[in-house]
């Protein structure tokens, strides 16, 4: 019996074993299955996430918010190769103080299509949440731009955006903001991946704020979200905080000053516009060519002429920028740059005023200059921006005088050879260099400024040889040489001659200080005839 019972406890406790342990190993065993699984799961719903975000970005399907009234606002969906199913679980428009959802149930987009939305989202900007978790951003009459990416593992995005609301319209921005009290600053649209939890985020800009690009100043309003995440702090100061669980949308809203005035731009102390007439004394008088300067308001430009524009501005801030330095050309007229010496207007273009801008200044302490083309506006007014003559260009005329000497007469030419025939034949010294003067073109006189003050040293006259062909007094000639006689200098009170040579030397120096016009008087000497002629 000892032996049997033996046997019996051996056989009982074999069952026993096997009923607990392998069961146990089994459930051990399985555990890391369970979890694979999960893991499996997850990094399946990333790609499924980047999957949707490619296709998207490769126009599959490309999604255009038209924002209409005539007859509505709509959606449109174009694929452009085979369709791949678009789950939308809500469409969020933002109404100037936070997101709103439109939808009552999930929609599929599954082909081309357009989807029609209610009238009151016009013009306002659109969140698009896919089953995928993607957030997809469109600004009004704009294609779609993801703003939700796949991130690091175990992190959730968070966009943050910035809009400022000018009435009826809602207008991106880009704010500085910190995130966590760090010190690094991060420019509105940004992406951040966070690690579920609380944060403090703040905007940097402070308030009020100058948008130059819409030309308008905008005080802070709130901080409004939408997504998986609350406030944990007022969200009416510049900084709070906010605890994220999931992909989150953070948005800081600006409002726009309305009040507006009557402000007139208007350039002083430079002269614009051909009804302007300047006596400079001693006979000469000077007539400006430019009607207008370049202005830029806010950034748009505006031609102004003399007596200014006159503009709408928002109270607040604005940029006017005006040049720096601008050129004002006039027509010259004196005693010998008028009438009575066949100039009817004076000499076209005679003198270049370079003017530099000074500064701006106003009619009235309301509207304030706080920069060198900033200004703050608080009523209607006059803002000039003022100039002085910085320094003179005058024009110098060059012709050539050809003629034949006393007593020869010429029947034929083939080729023009009287009065201003193409020739850069004199030679001057300008600040320590060598140039020729003269026109390249017959009937052309060459026209050349130079600085106020410029010295000119003749220093050459070239000889000038022409080729054709020619009778004169009887005989027949196949070229022409010249012989330099003289050169006359015009200024706008009298003249000056000069006796220049064929070899290089000195042979008198000119100061500009007024539009000059020079004549190198030249006589054909010689004639050429073939040797056998």
């Amino acid at each position: 019996m000892k032996a049997i019972s033996t046997a019996i406890f051996l056989f009982i406790l074999l069952i026993m074993l096997i009923v607990v342990l392998v069961p146990a190993f089994l459930i051990f065993n399985s555990a890391p299955s369970y979890s694979s699984q999960g893991l499996t799961a997850g990094t399946l719903y990333q790609q499924l996430q980047k999957y949707q975000q490619e296709q998207v970005y490769r126009g599959n399907p490309n999604i255009y918010y038209n924002s209409t009234n005539n007859p509505y606002p709509s959606l449109i969906f174009l694929y452009t190769s085979i369709p791949v199913n678009f789950n939308i679980t809500q469409i969020y428009y933002f109404n100037g103080q936070s997101w709103v959802p439109i939808l009552s149930k999930y929609l599929t987009v599954t082909t081309n299509t357009t989807i029609p939305l209610p009238s009151y989202v016009f013009n306002y900007p659109l969140l698009l949440v896919t089953s995928e978790g993607n957030i997809f951003f469109l600004n009004p009459n704009t294609s779609v731009t993801t703003v939700s990416i796949s991130g690091p593992a175990g992190k959730v995005p968070v966009y943050v955006t910035s809009f400022l609301i000018n009435g009826s319209k809602i207008l991106p921005i880009p704010i500085q903001v910190t995130l966590g009290g760090t010190v690094n600053y991060f420019l509105t649209p940004q992406i951040f991946y966070l690690t579920p939890g609380t944060y403090a985020i703040a905007d940097k800009n402070g308030s009020p704020i100058f948008v130059p690009q819409y030309g308008l100043t905008a005080s802070f309003q709130n901080w409004t979200l939408v997504g998986d995440g609350t406030f944990a702090s007022p969200t009416n100061s510049l900084s709070t905080t906010f605890t994220v669980t999931g992909p989150l949308v953070l948005t800081i809203v600006y409002k726009a000053y309305l009040q507006k005035f009557q402000v007139t731009i208007m350039p002083s102390n430079i002269p614009l516009g051909t009804n302007t007439i300047i006596n400079e004394g001693n006979g000469v008088t000077l007539t400006p060519l430019n009607d207008t300067i370049p202005v830029y308001v806010d950034n748009k430009l505006y031609e102004v002429g003399p007596n200014g524009i006159t503009l709408t501005l928002t109270l607040g801030y604005h940029i006017i920028e005006f040049p720096q330095y601008y050129n004002i050309t006039f027509n010259y007229t004196s005693s010998y740059f008028g009438p009575s010496n066949g100039y009817k207007y004076g000499l076209e273009g005679g003198q270049i005023t370079c003017y530099q801008f000074t500064g701006l200044s106003t009619s009235t302490s309301k509207i304030s200059v706080v920069g060198t083309y900033e200004v703050f506006v608080n009523s209607s007014g006059i803002i000039y921006g003022n100039y002085k003559p910085y320094v003179n260009y005058y024009l110098v005329v060059v012709k050539n005088y050809f003629t034949f000497p006393s007593g020869v007469s010429q029947s034929y030419n083939s080729t023009p050879d009287l009065g201003d025939i193409a020739g850069q034949l004199l030679q001057v010294g300008v600040n320590g260099i060598s140039i020729g003067l003269g026109p390249i073109k017959n009937f052309v006189p060459e026209r050349i400024y130079f600085k106020q003050g410029t010295t000119l040293v003749f220093q050459l006259d070239y000889l000038n040889q022409l080729n054709g062909t020619f009778f004169i007094n009887g005989e027949k000639y196949y070229g022409l040489m010249s012989c330099p006689q003289q050169v006359i200098v015009y200024n706008a009170f009298g003249s000056n001659t000069y006796f220049v040579g064929t070899y290089y030397g000195n042979y008198g120096t000119i100061t500009v200080n007024t539009p000059l016009l020079i004549i190198n008087d030249q006589e054909w000497e010689y004639g050429g005839q073939p040797l056998n002629g």
